[in-house]
């Protein structure tokens, strides 16, 4: 079997999916009616309001973040961190019919904001001071200077496996979590990627990494803590153009 559909990581994939596709579609349908100019209110959301994905790239975009979401999340990053998983924490490893101690839980969670901001944080970064690897790897990600939701996961497969997915099973797996702590742990990080990637204020806020798509650099974590501590936070808000 390429891939067990009971697994903890294939249930995480097909949570993230749920998450995905409702979010990603809406961002979508919002962007095309401030095109057309039939939103006024989302419009003056809208960060970059004259920047809009054309309809063959929005094909491409389709596509891309399709086969990633459909294919390498599910053939070929479950069975591989799912192994990982088991091969780390062996006998250890929490299941569904364990017990759920929310205090430790929740201590968990925090350590995996940390583990994905390390991780995310440094494979983001690299793929920027590598020439080569921005070149060939990273360069997909950035054809969009105004991002949508469906954006963030519009990469090329290598890098949506290692510095997209992996970056957020990292904490799941280093600190033997509850598989209920893991699903909801994906859903916060799917509605965190789809809002970074949005293009929009949201009840105000702006989301920095917007800034790092329109200037090709700054903000390179998820959370922008490593930002603050490495001195990599773009030096003014988004601006409108």
């Amino acid at each position: 079997m390429i891939f067990d559909t009971t697994s903890v990581s294939f249930k995480c994939t097909l949570i993230s999916n749920l998450v995905f596709w409702p979010a990603s579609i809406i961002g979508l349908y919002i962007d095309d009616l401030c095109q057309k100019k039939q939103s006024p209110i989302f419009l003056n959301c809208k960060l970059q309001p004259s920047q809009f994905i054309t309809e063959g790239d929005r094909i491409d975009l389709i596509l891309l973040s399709s086969f990633n979401m459909l294919f390498v999340s599910f053939f070929l990053c479950c069975p591989l961190y799912e192994s990982l998983w088991s091969w780390i924490q062996g006998n250890d490893r929490l299941r569904e019919s364990d017990d759920f101690i929310w205090q430790c839980e929740l201590q968990k969670i925090l350590l995996h904001i940390v583990a994905t901001e390390i991780g995310f944080y440094s494979v983001h970064y690299l793929l920027h001071y590598s020439p080569f690897l921005y070149r060939y790897i990273h360069k997909v990600h950035h054809r969009f200077p105004a991002p949508t939701s469906m954006g963030c996961v519009y990469a090329h497969p290598i890098e949506f496996a290692i510095g997209n997915l992996f970056p957020i099973y990292l904490g799941p797996i280093l600190f033997n979590s509850h598989p209920t702590t893991c699903y909801a742990y994906f859903v916060l990080a799917m509605i965190g990627t789809c809002k970074g990637h949005c293009g929009y204020t949201i009840f105000g806020h702006v989301d920095h990494h917007d800034d790092h798509h329109l200037y090709y650099k700054y903000n390179y974590g998820g959370m922008y803590i490593s930002d603050y501590f490495f001195g990599t936070v773009s030096p003014s808000p988004t601006v409108k153009n």
